[in-house]
């Protein structure tokens, strides 16, 4: 049997005005990819990142005038273990699936495209693209693989790009040989 994991627990409460509070946590749970255990408390695979987070988190609870605790634990049972493992991974192969999906339309798009520059629209979703990215590497603890497809599919994005930069470069030259003939 594998040895079972090291997990943070954040055990946190939060008053209930204003409510803005609890949001806040809310978010940034969300931002950390944490799961709920139960309610008000919060798992994440324990990592210095993690637990960096989970302290910054904890001491902006307690600024609150709320209460939070962090605890290092294991799961005794191997399958509810597993089943934790199970929901990060739901949630982590949805946002990199979307990620993927959307780096294959723009690719398809820049395909389909005739003039070599990009549209500002492109651009802003091309840098959306590699910002959802970095964020959601940082949240992926169990899905390694899936997540270098996404890497791999926005470098071939950005060689196309470079490409397509390199054959204006070329077309530019050619038409300014053509002028100074």
């Amino acid at each position: 049997m594998a040895e079972p994991l090291r997990w943070l627990a954040l055990g946190y409460s939060v008053p209930i005005n204003p409510s803005k509070n609890r949001v806040y946590v809310w978010r940034k749970l969300k931002e950390y990819g944490a799961e709920y255990f139960k309610q008000g408390v919060a798992l994440l695979p324990y990592t210095r990142s993690s637990y960096s987070k989970f302290k910054y988190l904890s001491a902006k609870i307690v600024d609150m005038g709320g209460e939070a605790s962090i605890v290092e634990m294991k799961f005794l049972d191997s399958s509810d273990e597993q089943d934790m493992i199970l929901r990060f991974r739901s949630q982590e192969l949805e946002e990199l699936n979307e990620l993927k999906k959307d780096c294959a339309e723009i690719m398809a798009q820049l395909s389909r495209q005739t003039a070599w520059a990009l549209t500002e629209l492109q651009s802003d979703e091309i840098k959306k693209l590699i910002r959802r990215y970095s964020k959601a590497r940082e949240r992926s603890h169990f899905c390694g693989t899936l997540a270098e497809d996404v890497e791999h599919g926005l470098y071939s994005l950005i060689d196309i790009l470079r490409s397509r930069a390199g054959d204006a470069a070329l077309q530019f030259a050619r038409a300014m040989d053509k002028a100074v003939k």
